[in-house]
């Protein structure tokens, strides 16, 4: 059966294929899985900006990304957003169902109000790890849907209808059996995703290790702590932000990727991608760690800097081609479109019968 469905991801960030290199895992999951819905037959409408390059239909109604106002800090883009929110629920008459995606729920609080009032089922993809604790309350009848089982157990008496891990597109990475010899760690320089932890693995086994990535403006104490070892460590190369190519290029040539992150991890796209390689992930054992890597069979799951000093060691143990295995298995785009259709059609016949 042909649902129609519409796609909320925040209206922030204009759909597009470069998403795949974008830090963006919200908009990026939620164009993944808009372009996979329509390959199967949905009709698809996506609340995004007017330069967005999608399959789907786009929304009346809002505007283009380069619209300086879409800010949602200051005041002017706050009112744009809130408009953006309304037109959701004035154009919910024409879906099934409708799909929020967001990383900080308090920004569609506004939208999720409104859902009181309107008869089209509305579900949410909460893309954080915590809810704070005084969204109890308020979000207990909304419907999540968890994107690892360790999410779901973080956020305990929130009203999770099922679980659907992230995928990825698998036909973009391709497969190496023949690494190089260097470390790698990508993704948003900051204290939580453990850069500075990466580079005391990598002096203290003396290995080469690239820094993908960018810097987050909140963290300047800690950028010039990241910056400092750069400048006084010749085997510490930083490679900037990546285009997708670019980034496919030093995964799937990594020996292994490091993820030594210090919080609750509620998925994390960069695992996959470096699987889907044939590359083994060592991540800290936090989060969706232990859910996305196979311990032993694709990377280890460590808890501490020296169990992943040596864990580096058995990384020769590790199959390569039992990573890509893992992903094909678990994580691609067909499996999530798979697990996201499957909660669709269960939400709409509960919903229905209810009316």
């Amino acid at each position: 059966m042909k649902l129609k469905i519409a796609q909320v991801p925040g209206g922030l960030i204009p759909f597009s294929p470069e998403l795949l290199s974008s830090p963006s895992s919200v908009t990026n999951i939620s164009y993944l899985l808009s372009e996979e819905l329509v390959k199967r037959g949905h009709e698809v409408t996506v609340f995004a900006p007017t330069d967005s390059k999608t399959s789907a239909k786009l929304a009346s109604g809002w505007m283009s990304s380069v619209d300086k106002h879409l800010d949602i800090n200051n005041k002017k883009g706050y009112e744009l957003f809130k408009k953006y929110c309304e037109n959701v629920v004035k154009q919910s008459h024409k879906f099934d169902i409708i799909h929020v995606h967001d990383p900080a729920i308090d920004r569609f609080w506004g939208l999720f109000e409104f859902s009181k009032n309107i008869k089209t089922p509305v579900i949410a993809t909460f893309h954080n790890p915590k809810f704070y604790d005084e969204n109890k309350k308020r979000l207990s009848k909304i419907m999540f849907v968890g994107i690892s089982q360790r999410q779901i157990e973080n956020n305990p008496n929130f009203n999770f209808i099922g679980k659907v891990y992230n995928g990825t597109p698998l036909q973009l990475y391709s497969f190496n059996k023949k690494p190089q010899d260097y470390l790698f760690w990508l993704g948003r320089i900051s204290p939580e995703k453990g850069t500075l932890e990466a580079i005391k693995v990598a002096k203290e086994t003396k290995k080469k290790l690239f820094i993908a990535g960018y810097f987050h403006p909140d963290h300047k104490d800690y950028m010039e702590k990241v910056k400092k070892e750069i400048r006084e460590n010749k085997n510490i190369k930083f490679l900037g932000f990546l285009s997708t190519k670019e980034k496919i290029k030093y995964l799937k040539n990594a020996y292994c990727l490091l993820v030594p992150i210090k919080w609750e991890e509620p998925f994390g796209l960069v695992m996959i991608e470096a699987m889907a390689c044939g590359t083994p992930v060592i991540a800290f054992n936090k989060g969706s760690a232990p859910e996305i890597i196979k311990d032993g069979v694709t990377g280890f799951a460590v808890n501490n800097l020296k169990e992943m000093v040596g864990a580096i060691e058995k990384i020769k143990t590790i199959d390569r081609k039992k990573c890509r295995q893992w992903v094909e298995k678990n994580f691609t785009v067909e499996k999530m479109v798979d697990g996201y259709e499957k909660i669709y059609r269960e939400v709409i016949k509960k919903y229905k019968k209810n009316i």
